[in-house]
């Protein structure tokens, strides 16, 4: 089906942005620590073999999972106000 050159123009876009997301998420994969990596591959393969053995666990599996996020985000606020904490207190001794 044709499309007018304006949306082709869109969908040439976007396939430049997938491109460049792989690119990038290429590049971050070699900055993640292998000992993390290992670590979430045997979360994950844990949480699915709880859901395969239990499927009445889904939802208690994902209310865990939703209170494993927030505490993640809370202690990822802490380390960014303790960084920013230490940026401002060098730059203030300068």
């Amino acid at each position: 089906m044709p499309v007018s050159s304006g949306l082709q123009k869109y969908f040439d876009s976007q396939r430049s942005k997938k491109g460049n997301m792989q690119q990038k998420f290429a590049a971050l994969a070699d900055q993640i620590d292998p000992a993390f990596m290992q670590s979430f591959e045997a979360f994950h393969d844990r949480i699915i073999g709880i859901v395969e053995d239990n499927p009445d666990a889904v939802d208690m599996v994902s209310e865990e999972l939703d209170e494993l996020d927030i505490k993640l985000h809370s202690a990822q606020r802490t380390h960014n106000l303790k960084k920013a904490a230490t940026v401002i207190e060098i730059s203030e001794n300068k």
